[in-house]
């Protein structure tokens, strides 16, 4: 008699149930779909900010638009320390704004972002960081490389509508952005992204800091190698030779290529005038008033002060580091904030290295005045909180199939004790 084969469980399921096992595929499918669409051209919109509707950027709908669509399938995920540091940053500020005898300057307008659209973008990218867990990215390096080129062509031929000339950028490549930073941390912020899918061994991280050098140098951004270099340092375990030579190798280069803008008359000028001045200056205010003085105050300032600061006053709403300005902005709690959303604090160790590239950057940068920075943030967060869950969730997934089915997969049960004379061997 002719022995009968059992048939793998996809089968059987699809032999009793061919419909339901049908519309469960094409429902896996559509979703999965839909994931790469909202993603790809979420990216793609937050990279057109020269191009707004009402003094609105596109990337604003899309990250509302994108919010509702999550909050309808209730999969909007956050934990209660995030939504108690961001709630009490955000009613001391406004608080502060409100009542404080401070003057400020287009307060409502940063009220709104900070009260609703930041918070979008970033809890976005959390359910984003939660799918591509599971999920490989919709797009590679030669998308992205391309993309990186596109964004140069633009510039070069004065594509209308989505390039816009800025007069402080000096002649660097910013393409549809309105900073150089920006352009820097849209593209470092891809390439982490496809980083953390890889298998993190020194290829892959040759790739990334060769793809952000060539941000560095065309952007003309000196702080993205920062990022680059703690992603050296924190994600490749062991090769400690190879961390040393190519921590050298972008010394080297940081020196031969921006040296001469931190040294001598140029450095005294950034101390003296810019950025050590700022420093002084945001300090004093913090120790004035430990809670902040409220959102819209930094330009309202330094567009009065009698002490001029090169590069800041009417039209800059912020100083050159995110910590300094959030403590402006809501003193102690403005530091928690950052604290919690950009370094992790409070939501696990995985979470604080994969933070770490963009709390050091922030560092010396307003990259809490940016969408990219916290959708960023978020998907970077639900990599850090979910990574050890998503794997264990695999390996007991792997242990349930073995015990089921027939399978080449063996699972070797533990060892018990053997006891002598009542001693443990």
């Amino acid at each position: 008699m002719k022995p009968v084969r059992a048939a793998p469980a996809g089968e059987r399921g699809s032999e009793l149930y061919p419909a339901a096992a049908k519309s469960i595929l094409h429902s896996d499918n559509t979703r999965n779909a839909l994931f790469d669409l909202s993603l790809l051209s979420g990216l793609l919109l937050l990279s057109l900010e020269c191009t707004q509707v009402g003094g609105a950027q596109l990337n604003q709908f899309w990250a509302l638009a994108v919010f509702a669509l999550l909050l309808a399938g209730r999969r909007v995920h956050v934990m209660g320390r995030e939504v108690l540091a961001y709630f009490l940053f955000l009613g001391v500020a406004v608080w502060l704004t409100l009542f404080a005898g401070y003057p400020h300057i287009k307060e409502v307008e940063q009220i709104i972002k900070f009260a609703l659209v930041y918070p979008v973008f970033y809890l976005v990218g959390r359910q984003l960081g939660r799918h591509y867990l599971e999920n490989p990215l919709p797009y590679g390096y030669v998308i992205l490389i391309g993309f990186f080129l596109f964004q140069i062509a633009l510039q070069k031929f004065d594509v209308p509508y989505v390039y816009k000339q800025v007069e402080f950028m000096q002649d660097a490549i910013h393409g549809s952005f309105l900073e150089r930073n920006w352009f820097a941390l849209f593209f470092f912020g891809a390439s982490y992204m496809l980083f953390l899918q890889s298998e993190r061994k020194p290829f892959d991280v040759s790739i990334l800091l060769a793809f952000g050098v060539a941000n560095a140098l065309i952007s003309e951004s000196k702080t993205v190698l920062i990022p680059c270099g703690i992603v050296l340092l924190t994600q490749l375990k062991g090769y400690n030779s190879i961390k040393l030579l190519l921590l050298a190798l972008g010394g080297g280069l940081y020196y031969w290529r921006f040296g001469g803008e931190l040294s001598g008359d140029m450095l005294n000028v950034r101390l003296e005038e810019e950025r050590g001045l700022a420093f002084t200056m945001s300090t004093a205010l913090i120790a004035q008033d430990w809670l902040g003085h409220g959102f819209g105050f930094v330009e309202s300032f330094f567009s009065t002060s009698v002490i001029s600061v090169k590069g800041l006053g009417a039209g800059t709403n912020s100083v050159f580091s995110s910590p300094l300005d959030l403590m402006l902005i809501a003193g102690i709690p403005g530091l928690i904030m950052w604290m919690v959303f950009f370094c992790g604090l409070g939501l696990g160790w995985a979470t604080v290295i994969c933070l770490a590239p963009i709390a050091a950057w922030s560092i010396s940068n307003p990259l809490h005045q940016n969408e990219t920075a916290y959708f960023l943030l978020g998907y970077l967060v639900s990599w850090g909180r979910d990574g050890t869950f998503i794997a264990a969730r695999a390996v007991r997934s792997v242990r349930s199939q073995a015990g089921r089915f027939v399978s080449p997969v063996r699972v070797r049960p533990r060892a018990r004790p053997v006891r002598v004379h009542g001693e443990p061997t």
